[in-house]
């Protein structure tokens, strides 16, 4: 994917780095953020909207701990013929328990993480991908120990 060419104004690039501390866990947000940047609140939402219109923000939303909501997730790797790749992709995408389903190099060539609140929805959704698409190769990695990363883009700094 080519994002259209952005400029970012000194107000735009401090939202940016704000987002990605996470939003306050407040009544209003966006009013908060608003109040650190000097801006009106309705300029705050506008700015959110057209970076997430313009593909530069993906989403703006909570992250949950889903072990600790008792649910399971496990990361799966696939391999799947290219003429296949998008409509598989689609599919993935599709069920809400999907997270971070990314196009790698290599033998196994789809990556994913899948979230379920139970272990059976989780085999009928791999047991689907694996009849719909004639898919071989498909396999689980359940998560053995947790790593949190924390990827910060500094958009202020020159």
């Amino acid at each position: 994917m080519v994002l259209p060419e952005m400029t970012l104004d000194p107000v735009g690039r401090k939202l940016v780095n704000l987002l990605q501390e996470g939003l306050p866990l407040e009544k209003d947000p966006y009013g908060i953020l608003a109040g650190k940047l000097g801006v009106p609140r309705s300029e705050v939402a506008e700015r959110i909207r057209d970076l997430t219109d313009s593909g530069y923000i993906r989403r703006v939303g909570g992250i949950f701990a889903p072990v600790a909501m008792g649910y399971s997730s496990t990361l799966v790797g696939m391999r799947v013929p290219e003429d296949r790749f998008c409509d598989v992709a689609a599919f993935v995408n599709s069920f809400g328990g999907v997270t971070h389903n990314y196009r790698r190099e290599g033998f196994l060539n789809m990556w994913f993480t899948l979230t379920v609140a139970e272990d059976s929805e989780k085999e009928t959704f791999i047991q689907d991908i694996r009849n719909r698409f004639v898919l071989e190769h498909v396999y689980e990695f359940p998560r053995a120990r947790h790593f949190k990363l924390r990827v910060f883009f500094d958009m202020e700094r020159e």
